[in-house]
């Protein structure tokens, strides 16, 4: 009688693991396969470095890089959003200041957008995600178009704002590669 339940036993047990085990995709991203999602952006050495420079890459599957990449464009926005913060703070401009305040409120709106979809990505949801990454897309090209009239970027925000749209193309193919699967 055991002989015959074990195979029943494992078969359960197999069924059980899989029901818990969050697989989005159901294979490792090879890092050809990174590679070639990074071929979609504007800067295909500047999106792979990213991605590789955290170490959870080393074995990801889709929605895993999907949450890396939402992770680092998440860590930009709000160091950004900090910066440009303690930078209104520090300038006695009127109107750089107000510059300033218009950037850290766009995001503001970002980093609201990233908690969305990360949001998302853990309830395995992913047909709201490009909504939300058009957003905050929207919000850095308007603080780009508002701090090109600023004659001064003692902050860099120009840079950290195209380092941020970057992170953002990034997170639109990580998140569009989950919505094929």
């Amino acid at each position: 009688m055991t002989v015959c339940g074990t195979p029943a036993v494992f078969i359960l047990v197999s069924i059980v693991l899989m029901s818990v085990t969050p697989t989005s995709t159901g294979h490792k991203l090879t890092d050809t396969g990174i590679k070639h999602l990074c071929s979609k952006t504007n800067n295909v050495e500047g999106c792979y470095k990213l991605l590789k420079s955290d170490p959870r890459t080393t074995n990801v599957d889709a929605r895993g890089l999907a949450e890396v990449s939402v992770d680092l464009a998440s860590n930009k926005a709000n160091k950004t959003h900090s910066l440009l913060n303690s930078s209104v703070n520090a300038t006695h401009d009127s109107r750089l200041k107000n510059i300033y305040k218009l950037c850290s409120s766009n995001y503001n709106d970002a980093i609201r957008d990233l908690k969305a979809i990360k949001n998302y990505l853990h309830l395995g949801t992913y047909k709201n995600i490009p909504s939300q990454v058009k957003d905050a897309d929207e919000e850095i090209k308007q603080c780009k178009k508002v701090y090109g009239g600023a004659t001064s970027d003692r902050s860099h925000i120009k840079k950290k704002n195209q380092e941020f749209e970057l992170l953002i193309s990034i997170v639109k193919v990580t998140s569009d590669n989950l919505n094929k699967n």
